[in-house]
């Protein structure tokens, strides 16, 4: 086993999280991806163009024991995991809640705080056995805003960022880090293409921005919370 840095990405496919994984393979990390059938790891593996510091890596999040295996996996092949990033959500529009059916409220839970949860469990338990690592959630701006006909979509964000704040809290007593970090605007992805704002911050760009986090190369590097307002402030960040 080398010693390299080695992370785990949860929603690494997806057009936020492609930014993230390039960001952290650029920065020398080997970074592993829970995919499942049907997501765009392909279309990731032709981004990133790094084939041996890519791993992708079959999990349903859902599933409880496949995070468990999953996470087993990746320190079988590493011997260690220095950080992990959680970009995982279901977009959920269409009723108001006095009117949502109970179904879809079941499957929103699932879809965004059992898979949460679910690595939460399995790779905090990793970091605190290891002594060392940092926890991040990326949150989107629907945590601190209403969203009508999509209310539920407020209400999960929400609860995906104070399931990071308590995690931090009972962190404290360790030498790990745990981080919320909520992007107030939109983030421009390669998905959006021409829909996309020039104002918007890049995926590459939070990307950027996680990884240096990570790293401790963030101003308030500590703080659990970190909230980006805009383009201008992310880019002053990354001293540009």
């Amino acid at each position: 086993m080398d010693e390299r840095n080695v992370a785990v990405v949860a929603g690494g496919s997806g057009g936020i999280g492609e930014g993230v994984v390039h960001a952290l393979i650029k920065a020398g990390y080997r970074v592993y991806v829970p995919t499942r059938p049907g997501d765009h790891s392909e279309r990731l593996k032709a981004y990133v163009g790094h084939a041996a510091d890519l791993v992708t890596i079959p999990a349903d999040l859902c599933d409880e024991q496949a995070v468990v295996a999953m996470r087993d996996a990746v320190v079988a092949a590493e011997g260690h995991v220095d950080a992990v990033v959680v970009s995982v959500g279901a977009d959920y529009y269409g009723y108001r809640l006095h009117r949502m059916p109970r179904t879809d409220l079941d499957r929103s839970i699932h879809d965004n705080l059992i898979t949460h949860f679910n690595i939460q469990r399995s790779f905090i338990d990793q970091l605190r056995k290891q002594d060392h690592g940092t926890y991040v959630t990326l949150i989107g701006p629907e945590a601190e805003s209403i969203l009508v006909d999509a209310g539920m979509m407020s209400i999960m964000a929400a609860a995906q960022k104070m399931m990071s704040r308590v995690m931090a809290s009972e962190a404290s007593d360790s030498p790990i880090r745990v981080h919320a970090l909520t992007a107030h605007t939109t983030v421009k992805t390669r998905s959006r293409g021409s829909s996309s704002n020039d104002d918007w911050i890049t995926a590459e760009e939070l990307g950027e921005y996680v990884t240096r986090l990570i790293e401790g190369q963030i101003s308030g590097s500590q703080e659990a919370l970190h909230e980006l307002r805009g383009l201008a402030q992310v880019r002053k960040a990354l001293g540009r």
